[in-house]
């Protein structure tokens, strides 16, 4: 189960200067500052050409081209680093409401189905009675269903 707390930066080879590698420098500041604030961070190497995309819980947070991010300079400098960080920072808050609400509905359903007198009530009919419908021989006798098989 992935925490809360645990972010995976997608990143591709960034093209500049007719050179397309990998440039994992271009998210020290992201990186950086996601690791000052308490996150586990990891960078993962894709082969999409300048593609960054930020990752929480099995969801996109936040996706940029990776020529957006500056090189090597800390996150305060950085405008789309600093909007990153804040998209980070509101999915965190989504995912932990999410996260109590689900835990909340789920202890009150069993709270709720667990005592007896609040139980939903059957509204089901009652059992039919079924000694006083005729035996399944005398339609037999009386409709040929069988002779018609038989034929």
């Amino acid at each position: 189960m992935a925490t809360i707390y645990s972010v995976k930066i997608h990143y591709g080879p960034c093209n500049t200067f007719y050179c397309s590698t990998h440039k994992p420098g271009r998210l020290t500041g992201l990186r950086d500052r996601l690791q000052t604030m308490g996150y586990r961070v990891q960078l993962i190497p894709e082969k999409f050409e300048n593609y960054c995309m930020i990752e929480m819980c099995g969801h996109e947070v936040f996706r940029c081209n990776l020529k957006n991010l500056m090189y090597n300079t800390p996150f305060y400098m950085d405008p789309v680093c600093l909007r990153a960080v804040e998209a980070v920072q509101e999915a965190r808050i989504k995912l932990m409401r999410a996260r109590i609400h689900l835990w909340v509905t789920t202890l009150s359903r069993k709270a709720h189905f667990a005592n007896e007198k609040l139980q939903l009530k059957n509204h089901w009919p009652e059992k039919l009675n079924l000694p006083s419908l005729a035996p399944l021989s005398t339609c037999l006798d009386c409709c040929g269903i069988c002779s018609t098989k038989e034929k």
